[in-house]
């Protein structure tokens, strides 16, 4: 491979009449014309190619390039581009094949006359076509896995932000879109599409909108989902400065196909890399979760975006599957990425469960407290009402409690109401609840019972208390409760409900305390 870095006329350069100016063959089979928008490239095959295995020369990702070939035996130029007229179905988007009818015999060049400037490297080899067709199988099934894959994620990604509200689903949405949109212009994979040859086959520009756009929502994302702000506010005010670089670059593409903005979103990839590969290695040292989670996955992939900006800038000269284990660890890093974020939902799900739990408890008896104890109630009597179903609810009150807490103080009033609060709790069943009503008061729900077995199950509960003392670390106190049963009747509202429960725990009083009474039926309802 030797480049005329030049644009003479074909005549004069296949008459050879330009050959001493060609630069030193490359090291490598390689083409990045990246300084020129147009220019000459004379291939020489180290030994003879015959032309019996059907050879094919082969430019593995051209993206922008527009070819046109002088082979031996040719009597005029063939046109080779992955947009435009001059795309050729026959073969998959991942190089452009041009024919060599004759071979490459031995002293006979192969000449390229290239336009387009690009920082992409181009490999260029001799093939047979039965490599050519199974190396386009192979790509077609990968570059379709890879793209479908990130799809199916975007899909689950903005799902999860439309039903949580949670920014980092949504820039973790935008960036693989981002990422779909960078892999399939460079890849050619909508060249099928009619106006893909305005959008990606002109200029750079769309490419380098789509890339420079990942950035900055992969650093949303990043900042977001590490929580860099509060964790580490140091590191995210350095991220700002990739972020903002990279923002920059995409606002200009939009006005001009100029290197230097693509020089500076390389630039902004890199520096962003770094930033976030150093953040979440300190984050992980600390035992950091989330941050784990990104080291191992985000590592492959800022490995891979590294090599490839050194690439593009000219840096340094990668192997010809670099392009493809790019999408390879866009995928695998967005899986791991999918992952963590569905364990990191799972985790906000657990933590606003037990805030819920935590606001309905009593924090003294651990039982529910007035407001989860009447949600609960409103529940059953709803289901009661369906069902046609009994339900019964108890007022328990322990006697004599403010003379325990001004005798002996609040903190072991406290404990023997902890002790009562078990103690009924063993005398009900799975599907029954109890709650802290008041100070001393707890309100039992008894979904499926009637009054009688209520009453019953307030004798057990009364028994269980006072059948021995409430044993504290210093202390054993005698307690005694009196209880108020009642049966919702049909029609009947829940404070109604509550009324007769009331009224029949002060007949408990009343007569004595240490007993339990069931309720009088209600003659006027107090319907709902």
């Amino acid at each position: 491979m030797r480049e005329l870095r030049d644009d003479p006329p074909a005549a004069e350069v296949l008459a050879g009449q330009h050959d001493a100016r060609l630069a030193p063959p490359r090291p490598e089979a390689t083409i990045q014309q990246s300084a020129r928008e147009a220019q000459w490239w004379r291939i020489d095959a180290a030994a003879p190619v015959a032309v019996d295995t059907s050879p094919k020369l082969v430019l593995r990702s051209p993206f922008l390039y527009r070819v046109e070939a002088w082979v031996p035996g040719a009597d005029a130029p063939v046109r080779h581009a992955l947009y435009g007229e001059h795309a050729d179905d026959r073969y998959s988007a991942r190089s452009l094949v041009i024919d060599l009818p004759a071979g490459i015999p031995a002293g006979e060049p192969v000449w390229l006359r290239i336009e387009h400037r690009s920082t992409m490297l181009t490999a260029v080899s001799v093939e047979t076509l039965d490599e050519i067709h199974r190396q386009d199988l192979a790509h077609v099934a990968w570059r379709s896995l890879v793209l479908t894959s990130l799809a199916v994620l975007v899909i689950l990604a903005l799902a999860f932000w439309g039903g949580t509200g949670e920014r980092s689903y949504g820039y973790f949405g935008a960036m693989l879109l981002c990422a779909i949109g960078y892999l399939a212009a460079i890849g050619g994979d909508l060249r099928w599409l009619p106006w893909a040859d305005a959008v990606f086959g002109t200029s750079a520009q769309t490419n380098r909108l789509f890339g420079c756009s990942g950035v900055v929502f992969s650093n949303l994302f990043q900042r977001s989902y590490l929580d860099l702000p509060r964790k580490l506010p140091w590191f995210d005010r350095l991220l700002a400065v990739g972020t903002g670089i990279a923002a920059f670059a995409a606002v200009c593409t939009l006005f001009g196909d100029w290197p230097v903005f693509s020089m500076a979103g390389n630039f902004a990839l890199l520096y962003s890399a770094a930033v976030l590969l150093v953040a979440s290695a300190v984050l992980a040292f600390d035992g950091d979760r989330v941050a784990r989670v990104v080291l191992v996955s985000w590592l492959s992939l800022m490995v891979f975006s590294f090599l490839a900006a050194l690439q593009m800038m000219g840096l340094w000269s990668g192997p010809a599957w670099l392009g493809q284990g790019l999408a390879g660890s866009f995928v695998l890093a967005s899986l791991l990425l999918a992952i963590g974020l569905l364990d990191k939902l799972l985790q906000l799900r657990r933590d606003r469960d037990h805030a819920s739990r935590q606001a309905v408890i009593d924090p003294v008896t651990k039982a529910m407290n007035r407001q989860g104890i009447e949600e609960r109630l409103y529940r059953e009597v709803e289901d009661a009402r369906e069902r046609a179903a009994p339900l019964s609810i108890a007022f328990v009150d322990v006697d004599r409690f403010k003379e325990i807490n001004d005798c002996h103080g609040h903190s072991v009033g406290d404990q023997c109401l902890r002790i009562v609060s078990w103690r009924l709790r063993n005398q009900l069943r799975r599907n029954e609840a109890i709650g802290r009503y008041g100070g001393d008061e707890f309100l039992v729900v008894l979904p499926g019972r009637r009054q009688d077995e209520a009453l019953s199950i307030a004798e057990r509960m009364r028994i269980s208390v006072n059948c021995r003392p409430l044993s504290t670390a210093d202390l054993e106190l005698v307690a005694t409760l009196s209880i108020g049963v009642a049966e919702l009747e049909p029609g009947e509202s829940m404070a109604s409900l509550f009324e007769r429960a009331d009224t029949a725990l002060y007949a408990s009083k009343s007569a004595g305390r240490d007993r339990a009474s069931a309720a009088a039926p209600q003659e006027g309802l107090w319907t709902v």
